[in-house]
């Protein structure tokens, strides 16, 4: 396969160019050999940590997808950190592509992974607009579907512990009343949240919202207004979407190597 082939179906598919929330870095970030490079090995990341890079160049791979990229601040000053990042890829004919939020909101993405592991039926997208005032579809409205012999309401417990089945997750923060019924919930992937996004979810009357990032405001405010807020682990979220585009990848194109570097979540709970 050409390097060519698997960018066109990221870029016009599974993590359209388009669907980036500003200009964030996107596409094919680092590569010496073009377009018409051989690919016979393809890592899939969730990021370019120092761990992750050694894993792609002991597996001789030719193409490192990531979820986000090397640098993902302005950098003021190098620190060795990222000297040792550069100089292990300036080595090898490696080349990577970055996927950022246009993963989030992609058909099969981070958000839709999301509604799929939580057995939520969708209704519509929940869209937002970046900077140049394109629509992006980057959550999921949708609503419960409940198990056969389920025949109370669905609450706000019943959907944290479904959280905490499904997603295998210890802790779910949240902000809300418990018993309180669930019948309309907005889903956004990664680490995207805004009170402005929690407002247009209240408005469209949704009961819940629930996101990989939950700050303190936000919080407040829920708390204030009686709203159900859930804040899932974004590093559970990624790794599941980015192991369905492993196998996605995987069956699209069968002559191809597709492995997954499967970090581990640096942030610890101590119990």
């Amino acid at each position: 396969m050409l390097l060519q082939e698997l960018t066109m179906i990221l870029t016009n598919k599974l993590s359209p160019r388009e669907f980036r929330i500003n200009s964030e870095t996107y596409g094919l970030y680092y590569d010496k050999s073009g377009n018409n490079k051989l690919i016979k090995k393809v890592m899939l990341t969730l990021d370019l940590s120092l761990e992750a890079i050694h894993f792609g160049l002991k597996h001789k791979v030719n193409l490192i997808i990531s979820n986000h990229s090397l640098i993902n601040k302005p950098i003021k000053k190098f620190d060795q950190n990222i000297i040792n990042k550069l100089f292990l890829l300036s080595k090898y004919p490696i080349s990577i592509f970055v996927l950022n939020s246009s993963f989030i909101a992609a058909e099969g993405g981070i958000s839709d992974t999301i509604v799929n592991a939580l057995y939520l039926k969708i209704e519509t997208t929940f869209d937002i607009k970046n900077k140049e005032g394109k629509k992006i579809p980057i959550g999921r409205i949708c609503s419960p579907i409940k198990y056969l012999n389920k025949k109370q309401p669905f609450t706000l417990e019943d959907l944290i512990n479904r959280i905490k089945t499904n997603l295998g997750l210890k802790h779910v923060p949240y902000v809300g009343d418990l018993k309180k019924p669930i019948k309309k919930i907005c889903v956004i992937g990664g680490d995207i949240s805004k009170t402005n996004y929690i407002k247009k979810a209240l408005k469209i009357m949704c009961d819940c919202y629930i996101s990989g990032k939950i700050n303190y405001f936000d919080a407040v405010f829920a708390r204030d207004i009686g709203f159900n807020l859930i804040e899932i682990s974004r590093y559970k979220n990624e790794i599941l979407a980015t192991k369905q585009l492993c196998n996605l990848l995987s069956l699209e194109f069968s002559d191809v190597d597709f492995i997954l570097f499967e970090s581990k979540n640096p942030l610890k709970t101590y119990i």
